[in-house]
């Protein structure tokens, strides 16, 4: 054995030479291999104990910390700083896809015990390609996803025969009955979606690329070994925004209560957790605005409650148009509560509409308008868009929607078929210019919607 002013180096029965040295924690730590001469492993000693005084201990002492254990810390260090759906939503997709077995065969991968040290992007490659694999097959195997249910196949062998009923809610009696005489026959199988799947494995590898950051960043490994190109990325369908009068429709389709919900949402570009807390104290009738203070938080099987917006710039006062104000009032005058706290758009008992409520009191409507793809999400973006189209910069959009960043405002801004031409056409003139100068018109958003009365009927 030999003694150095900086670890040790011994000879082994077979000849090559050992390394070791001791960690800043006194815990005697061996080279991950052997040498075949001296001079290799003390030139690998001096590169240590280099790393050591610069302060990278995790670039030459593996950590012992597993990724279960660093997708806990950091779950547990971020809970104050993540918004509670966010938070169980991570919490599940790292017991669904990440701290479990993925694939089969020699592509079986458990990151869950393995150490953080051990982990290198040929094997989160492994592992995301067997991720995407086992995902699709959830999604095209999972109950109901393939296979039409009773309801469904009564409509369709409805429509099949020229029978007019609705794509939602209950199917009739009648219609059920004629089905099962026909010999209840099962109507075809969607089609499988070849994107199925991408969505959720895109979001756990994002959580488990973040839990690497964290770890990174603690010293617990050198560098973050999740760069598999794309792998955080999905591509989705684009949210086409309603139009005016797409919009001015689909309010007088839904029912009485949520009406105004619909204008207000499409021209304030409101968050639907947001547009479903406000109170009536939240509503400043004189001056036309509404303002965000809280949010509706939702957690699967847990009550709904209030909590601060998505973010700071979710605290902000949203001036309406002027039709879209005063629809608003009656509204208050019809359907909210006198008191102050009474919620804006709640259910008649005055409690908050949770999400699958607002969707299926949507679902009616947005079929009668033509227009299946509208959620209560396309009306915030329907909002944003607008706001865009009538000259709103980048900075008042980003104040109106209540976004942090310039960049998540921008994906608001839209182009027009309308204003596009209206481009086109002044660049026409600059081509071919005439002795009269061209008349600008003034590039505004379409006129407000007509003022939607909501007096009850009898």
């Amino acid at each position: 054995m030999s003694r150095r002013e900086f670890g040790q180096i011994d000879r082994q029965r077979s000849g090559r030479y050992r390394a070791r040295f001791t960690g800043p924690d006194g815990r005697l730590v061996s080279a991950p291999r052997t040498f075949a001469r001296r001079r290799e492993a003390a030139d690998y000693l001096a590169r240590v104990r280099g790393e050591l005084l610069a302060g990278n201990t995790a670039a030459v002492i593996p950590t012992r910390v597993t990724v279960a254990e660093a997708v806990d810390t950091y779950l547990r260090t971020n809970s104050t700083r993540l918004r509670p759906r966010t938070l169980d939503l991570y919490r599940r997709t790292a017991e669904r896809w990440i701290l479990r077995l993925i694939g089969t065969g020699a592509a079986r991968i458990d990151l869950g015990p393995l150490p953080l040290s051990t982990l290198t992007t040929p094997l989160l490659r492994e592992w995301h390609t067997s991720l995407c694999e086992h995902a699709h097959a959830e999604a095209t195997t999972s109950p109901g996803h393939r296979v039409p249910s009773q309801a469904q196949s009564a409509r369709a062998w409805a429509r099949s025969r020229g029978i007019d009923v609705a794509r939602t809610g209950r199917v009739p009696a009648a219609v059920l009955s004629g089905w099962q005489a026909a010999g209840a026959p099962v109507a075809p199988s969607a089609p499988v979606d070849p994107a199925a799947g991408r969505t959720a494995a895109a979001q756990a590898y994002r959580l488990l690329r973040a839990v690497l950051n964290q770890a990174t960043a603690d010293g617990l490994i050198p560098h973050n070994p999740a760069r598999v190109k794309g792998a955080g990325q999905v591509d989705h369908p684009e949210r086409l925004p309603l139009s005016a009068e797409e919009v001015t429709a689909l309010a007088a389709a839904m029912p009485p209560r949520l009406r105004a919900a619909v204008l207000v949402a499409a021209w304030s570009g409101l968050r639907p957790g947001e547009l479903f807390a406000l109170r009536r104290a939240d509503v400043d009738a004189e001056a036309g605005t509404v303002t965000v203070r809280r949010s509706l938080h939702e957690l699967p099987g847990s009550p709904i409650t209030y909590g601060p917006p998505k973010s700071a710039a979710g605290c902000r006062t949203v001036a309406l148009p002027g039709s879209v104000a005063a629809a608003l009032a009656d509204h208050l005058a019809e359907h909210t509560g006198p008191d102050a706290e009474a919620l804006v758009f709640g259910k008649p008992d005055g409690s908050p509409m949770g999400s699958g409520a607002r969707s299926r009191a949507l679902a009616p409507a947005r079929e009668a308008v033509g227009r299946p793809d509208a959620t209560w999400h396309h009306l915030r973006h329907t909002g944003a868009t607008l706001a865009a189209i009538a000259g709103a910069t980048q900075a008042e959009l980003q104040a109106r929607i209540g976004h942090s960043t310039p960049r998540a405002a921008a994906i608001y801004q839209h182009a027009r078929a309308d204003r596009d031409r209206w481009i086109a056409d002044q660049l026409d003139a600059l081509a071919a210019p005439s002795t009269t100068p061209p008349r600008v018109p003034d590039p505004v958003a379409p006129a407000a919607p007509p003022r939607l009365s909501l007096v009850r009927t009898a």
